[in-house]
């Protein structure tokens, strides 16, 4: 190895990145960099290292023995870096520079605002992502964002580390007039009511799946959404029922007008909310949101929740374990 040349940080996160990457291209677009920059770093550290680190003409890129150490290596090199930044942020006046949160769209509308207000020491700009699991998940995984507020406890990831929020009842939403002075049992509702759902591309409509195959339902699908608003406007017009959950209702109370909700499967149904960071990166930050979390959940969203569902108080509310599902 030549020792008068020092390897240079960006080489090294460049080559963790392509690491990660199916080819050099793929490398070069997660960085927003050219090919020809990122084919450069690697032969500037094959040349410092004096040995290969790719397997030549491989696709998807692999790594030669070399190449698995040094990755290991830049992997921990560059997560002490970050650790060290964000210690020395945070105990400054001003603490971090940018803070990225991602959330699932429910969990954000409902604490979104209030979380900003109570993060104000954490960093000078605070920017919040809301969406799908799917593609917040991927935003995680390619470091656009440093914490991700999730559904997903992102099993496939074991290194992650993941501080428990809430347990999120699933519950039904049904038009007036398929409440008889009886309630309407859900095996009842799935035979004779068309259903309206999210779509299956997503990961509530993937849990909606779930939780109609433990009860042994197969519901009739007539209309699916990607919108909670939407789905509910169905419902309160009498379209057909639906499967939600709290969180998901909280912020829409006037399209419960002509709508019962009512619990499923006793309401031990539910999704589990956590919050998902990079290990040895911030700090005690990610415990400090997730516990910022679980207050405005108690003080302020729970309350709402159960008012329009006042059953709910016996299944919802905040945990400090994270569910292996």
């Amino acid at each position: 190895m030549s020792r008068d040349v020092e390897i240079q940080f960006g080489a090294l996160r460049i080559f963790a990145v392509v690491a990660e990457s199916k080819t050099l291209t793929d490398a070069a677009n997660r960085l927003g960099i050219t090919q020809s920059a990122v084919s450069q770093a690697v032969a500037q550290l094959e040349e410092i290292t004096a040995t290969s680190l790719l397997v030549r003409r491989s696709r998807p890129i692999k790594l030669t023995p070399s190449g698995q150490t040094l990755n290991v290596h830049a992997k921990k090199i560059l997560a002490d870096t970050r650790q060290m930044l964000a210690a020395v942020q945070q105990d400054s006046d001003a603490g971090l520079s940018n803070l990225n949160i991602g959330f699932i769209d429910s969990f954000g509308d409902a604490v979104g605002p209030q979380i900003v207000d109570k993060l104000e020491f954490a960093a000078a700009r605070i920017s919040l992502h809301t969406g799908f699991n799917s593609p917040l998940s991927e935003a995680f995984i390619q470091r656009d964002l440093d914490l991700l507020i999730t559904s997903d406890p992102m099993l496939e990831h074991p290194e992650l580390e993941r501080h428990a929020i809430l347990k999120d009842p699933f519950l039904m939403l049904v038009p007036d007039r398929f409440v008889t002075s009886e309630t309407p049992l859900v095996q009842q509702l799935a035979a004779e009511v068309p259903f309206v759902r999210y779509t299956r591309l997503s990961r509530i409509g993937a849990l909606t799946d779930l939780v109609t195959r433990r009860l042994n339902v197969s519901p009739s699908t007539r209309y699916e959404f990607d919108s909670t608003q939407t789905l509910m406007r169905f419902v309160q017009a009498g379209r057909g029922w639906a499967i939600a959950t709290g969180l998901c209702i909280v912020q829409f109370p006037a399209l419960l007008e002509g709508v019962h909700v009512l619990p499923l499967g006793g309401g031990d149904n539910a999704r589990h909310i956590s919050l998902v960071a990079r290990p040895d990166e911030l700090g005690t930050l990610p415990e400090k949101v997730a516990s910022l979390c679980r207050e405005i959940y108690v003080d302020d969203v729970l309350p709402r929740t159960v008012d329009l569902a006042p059953w709910l108080k016996n299944y919802a509310g905040t945990r400090v374990d994270v569910p292996l599902n």
